[in-house]
Formats: structure tokens, C-alpha cells, sequence
């Protein structure tokens, strides 16, 4: 124990380097853990959609006319907070968003939990974990 005070004494910017990284460790998988709580996969995200989930696309305009989950709208990320208004009346209907890996989607996700909707999840892994379990895309546009 006198060696860890005395190393602690001797070597203070890297005790303290130590220190804040495992703070950041920690917030960062509490954070990712409370996220995770919506996040569900392309199966459940199926049977959610079958359902009559409301579905977003949260990627750019290009990737959406490439290919999206049959009945979603189109939403960029950028644009949630002005669509939300629109959105509202759905605000009792599960909703599903997604976007290329999963990552974006959280944000749109807090942004409809504040604005009051009940059931709003992400698909886990986004796109490109729908495409992993060969799962249909449809080409054609979509209403926004």
C-alpha cells in the first residue's frame, strides 16, 4: 500500500490520467447500457413493423433511394426537430428508427422521448445489420 502512495506522490499527472480515463470508461458504458434499453434487432424490428410501427429513416436522401425498410418515411436527423410536429399524432405508435449503423439513431430517439412519444425504439445496428440478415429493402420513394 506504501508503494501505490508513494508511485500516487511521485507520478501525479499519471495518476490522474488513470483516473479520469476510467471515469470516462464508466460513463461511457452506463451511457451505452441506458441506450441499449431501445435498441432492438432486426427481428423484433420486424415484428414491431408488422404491428404498425411507425418507421424513420434518418440517413441522407441518397441512401434512402437506395434502399429502405418497406414503409418507412423519410426524416434526415438533421430535420427531427422541425418534423416532430408532424410526427405527434403518432406519438401513441410504436416507433422505429434507424439509420446506416445505429449509431445516429439514439439521438433522434431522445429527441422523441422529450417531445413525449411512448414506445420509440432503434434497430440495433442499423442498415446494415438489416441487410446482414438478408432482410427485403424497398427502392422505390417513399412519403416523407
Amino acid at each position: 500500500m506504501s508503494q501505490i502512495l508513494e508511485f500516487a506522490a511521485n507520478h501525479p499527472l499519471l495518476v490522474t490520467a488513470f483516473v479520469v480515463t476510467g471515469a470516462l470508461l464508466v460513463y461511457n458504458e452506463f451511457r451505452s447500457a441506458g441506450q441499449a434499453r431501445f435498441a432492438i434487432s432486426p427481428d423484433q424490428a420486424v415484428r414491431l413493423m408488422n404491428k404498425g410501427a411507425l418507421v424513420l429513416d434518418l440517413r441522407s436522401a441518397d441512401d434512402y433511394q437506395a434502399g429502405h425498410l418497406a414503409g418507412a418515411r423519410h426524416v434526415p436527423l438533421t430535420d427531427i426537430d422541425t418534423e416532430i410536429g408532424k410526427l405527434k399524432k403518432f406519438r401513441n405508435k410504436p416507433v422505429l428508427a434507424y439509420d446506416d449503423r445505429g449509431l445516429a439513431a439514439s439521438r433522434a430517439v431522445a429527441r422523441l422521448k422529450q417531445a413525449e412519444f411512448e414506445n420509440v425504439f432503434t434497430l440495433r445496428g442499423g442498415v446494415s445489420a438489416w441487410r446482414e440478415e438478408h432482410l427485403p429493402l424497398e427502392r422505390k420513394s417513399g412519403k416523407k
